[in-house]
């Protein structure tokens, strides 16, 4: 088998309405995009889809995640175009990648895309190709942006509705974040609760001051409270307060470093497949539980995710949830979901075939 074309397919696929923040509340939860430092709403931003293309004429797909990535995209794509199936090693790829944000979400994309197409090759799912599945079904929580506590407390309905038992809440320091959590929990007293304001505790004193006023409501986490480079304020929350703290990282060696520092009790991780994989199991051999790091993705990227997490043995709820909340998910068929956790498909590759219809509808042209 030989790599003889990529396409590659930009995309802006809105949110559904009421989907990231109440009316009238704006937070771009999104810092500036690494090639060209605009700063954008995230879901304003393009998504991609590339499609590996072997000498056969099967089809992997891979999606990184959003931003203006084209130029990268095309790079990385002349790299691979005429490798052959001994030339491209599971968990390495000839691709450059490495720590940093800006390369390993490129080289993340033509991973996921290998390994589907190798599935679909070798008639395997792609959690096999990564060891093997530790679950069957994947966990995950319901997610809303900041919103107020009536907003809150409809969208807890919805979740409830759906069949999930957790939310996670993007939030700040100074926000009615304890009457959000008693809206939650006036609705669903047996949800879970994850606090996210993206390292807008400020610090310790801002954290314990919203611990303090949590007093009473039990099963909150805060994650990544207070800037991440400040592993002894981590460390020091872990002595100080009740709630649990999760960290979100996408590299080993912040994993390593944190761990050492003896910083989380959770560990939200973002990157490669293969090194996601390897990098949870090490967390949770040392005792830590992990969930997949997501952003709001479409079908493809969330799909990976799915088979990442369950050969990883994740038994936190991850936020998987981009293919409810976009407007379009980009797959024939829809991600199949039970009692809150989705479905690992035993399907070749991925799992999953490209709603072409869908393509076209959303497709955006690409500036070269």
């Amino acid at each position: 088998m030989k790599i003889v074309d990529v396409k590659i397919h930009k995309l802006i696929v809105p949110m559904k309405p009421d989907t990231v923040h109440s009316a009238g509340m704006e937070d771009k939860l999104c810092a500036p995009d690494p090639v060209t430092g605009r700063s954008l709403n995230f879901w304003d931003f393009p998504k991609w889809i590339i499609e590996l293309v072997a000498n056969d004429g099967s089809v992997g797909l891979g999606e990184p995640r959003r931003g203006d990535l084209y130029e990268p995209l095309r790079q990385y794509a002349d790299l691979i175009i005429g490798k052959t199936l001994l030339e491209l090693p599971i968990g390495n790829l000839p691709l450059p990648h490495g720590d940093d944000y800006e390369s390993y979400i490129i080289y993340e994309a033509f991973e996921m895309a290998w390994f589907d197409l190798l599935g679909k090759h070798l008639g395997v799912p792609v959690w096999h190709l990564l060891g093997g599945k530790l679950i069957n079904r994947v966990p995950i929580d319901y997610w809303m942006g900041r919103a107020d506590p009536d907003e809150t407390a409809r969208r807890t309905r919805k979740a409830q509705e759906l069949g999930f038992h957790g939310v996670k809440m993007k939030c700040k320091l100074g926000d009615p974040i304890v009457e959000r959590v008693r809206a939650v929990r006036d609705v669903a007293p047996e949800f879970s609760i994850v606090l996210d304001p993206n390292e807008r505790f400020e610090n310790l004193e801002g954290t314990i001051e919203v611990s303090k006023s949590l007093k009473g409501f039990e099963c909150v986490t805060f994650e990544s409270p207070v800037p991440q480079h400040r592993l002894d304020w981590y460390a020091e929350l872990r002595k100080t307060i009740p709630q649990k703290i999760a960290l979100h990282l996408n590299c080993l060696n912040d994993l390593v470093a944190a761990l050492r520092a003896d910083a989380a009790d959770y560990y939200n991780l973002l990157g490669p497949l293969k090194e996601f994989t390897e990098w949870a199991k090490v967390a949770q051999t040392a005792g830590h539980p992990t969930w997949r790091g997501t952003g709001m993705d479409l079908g493809v990227r969330d799909m990976s995710s799915v088979h990442a997490a369950a050969a990883a043995g994740c038994k936190l709820p991850c936020d998987i949830i981009g293919h409810l909340f976009r407007e379009d998910d980009l797959i024939t068929r829809p991600i199949e979901m039970v009692d809150g956790a989705i479905v690992v498909s035993n399907a070749p590759g991925l799992g999953i075939e490209l709603d072409t219809d869908a393509l076209e509808k959303y497709r955006v042209p690409v500036e070269a």
